[in-house]
């Protein structure tokens, strides 16, 4: 049997100095920081990834997040 896909609350506040959070159900996956040209993730964990844009960025974060819950 597979699992069935369940809907999930992805929440994205508005940029504050270029850093806006993503959170799933309340839990803060991390930061996306927008500066000039470049994309940068933050992870919950203080680990930092370069992304080629915001869109990726947002699904790198939510990969790691189902990774590991």
């Amino acid at each position: 049997m597979s699992k069935k896909n369940k809907a999930i609350s992805v929440e994205i506040s508005d940029p504050i100095d270029n850093r806006s959070e993503v959170k799933v159900n309340k839990v803060v996956l991390g930061h996306i920081i927008e500066q000039d040209d470049a994309v940068t993730i933050e992870y919950a964990d203080k680990r930092s990834a370069k992304a080629p844009d915001f869109d990726t960025g947002v699904s790198m974060l939510i990969a790691e997040y189902n990774l590991h819950h």
